[in-house]
């Protein structure tokens, strides 16, 4: 049985070993240079990167804005805002979005106008343009009438339809903020948001009852499985968590020094709020447990075993560090407050643990 314990921890950690080598051996790509000129009435934003890119775009409001989000991105050398002030364009905006993700957006006065992305030799190409010309300015080819400048505009929409994204149309009123840190002021959408995580941790139980004490000693190792929901709430910032734990420790009779076991297995439920600081998501929580134990005696006593359950709760802090985004380790400490009556004798189930485990993330 103590070899098996030891494997239940042992296999975590050679796994977060792993991984971590895997991390570190992807190869770097960074967001270099974003530049812009205006070309017959249309805007042209060159996004320069270093290394393989890999990205996917959509829209926001309330201010309308496109974001493009680059796969893979570990470093941002972009300048961080520049001004633009036409074709309805206010501003763009680079960052570090998180770990493994550079975000760039383009903040606009009023509705998203027409747009196309390209790739080149060089990272990316963006072109916007409006629908219609400025009076006073020249259309783009001044030989064709107006009828056919439409059907132009009309067959280049046709054509880039599944890249341009509907926006609802709504007068945006331009706004001056005194931008906070790109992190906070754009945070984790919905398209990029990891919501679900299964995880396996080990770790070590502290018991608490004076009488295992006396019989099984302070505590001992335990194995948990885990799952947790994102909920859709407050910028998805709490979780549902639950989780089934399981721990054994063999002891001695104080008397007689004959070997008994002790098994307890705990299922749990509770509300948790996380915040993404860089790499690391701190988290804190409260919640109930349901937790189930028995006792096996040797056979020369007069019952084999003694046994109860518990209705009880918990409070837990600890924080993931994230390797990848589908992949984090977890740290926590928990402590459980369990007490039942077995005849006369009262039995303290509750106690502190401290674990160490890896979760992963995926979406449906």
């Amino acid at each position: 049985m103590k070899k098996a314990i030891r494997s239940m921890i042992i296999f975590p950690l050679l796994l977060l070993t792993t991984n971590l080598l895997f991390a570190q051996s992807e190869q770097d790509t960074e967001l270099v240079k974003l530049s812009f000129k205006k070309v017959n009435n249309k805007i042209e934003v060159q996004i320069e990167c270093k290394g393989e890119i890999s990205y996917e775009s959509f829209s926001l409001i309330d201010p309308n804005r496109l974001v493009l989000d680059f796969s893979g991105i570990n470093k941002v050398s972009t300048q961080p805002v520049i001004e633009i002030n036409d074709v309805d364009i206010l501003s763009i905006r680079t960052s570090q979005f998180k770990p493994g993700i550079g975000r760039v957006v383009f903040i606009f006065a009023d509705e998203i106008p027409h747009y196309k992305i390209e790739e080149t030799e060089k990272g990316l190409m963006v072109l916007f343009w409006k629908e219609k010309t400025e009076e006073g300015e020249k259309p783009e080819e001044e030989e064709k009438p107006k009828e056919k400048i439409e059907e132009t505009i009309k067959a280049e929409e046709k054509k880039e339809e599944e890249k341009i994204e509907a926006v609802p149309k709504k007068i945006v009123e331009p706004k001056e903020p005194a931008f906070p840190a790109i992190e906070e002021q754009f945070p984790e959408e919905e398209e990029t948001t990891k919501k679900i995580a299964f995880g396996l941790s080990s770790g070590y139980y502290f018991l608490q009852d004076e009488a295992f004490l006396d019989v099984y000693g302070k505590g001992g190792a335990f194995l948990r499985a885990e799952y947790s929901f994102l909920l859709p709430i407050n910028i998805k910032s709490f979780d549902v968590w639950t989780s089934v734990s399981y721990f054994q420790k063999m002891g001695n009779t104080t008397i007689t020094q004959e070997e008994v076991k002790l098994n307890i297995t705990t299922f749990s439920l509770g509300l948790r709020y996380l915040r993404q600081i860089s790499r690391f998501t701190p988290f804190a929580g409260v919640g109930i447990d349901y937790t189930v134990y028995k006792e096996r005696y040797p056979e020369d006593f007069p019952i084999d075993s003694v046994g109860g359950s518990d209705l009880g709760f918990h409070i837990q802090a600890g924080s993931y560090f994230n390797i990848i985004p589908s992949l984090a380790v977890k740290l926590h400490i928990k402590y459980n407050i369990a007490k039942t009556t077995e005849g006369d004798v009262g039995v303290n189930l509750g106690g502190v643990e401290y674990g160490i485990g890896l979760i992963y993330r995926f979406n449906l």
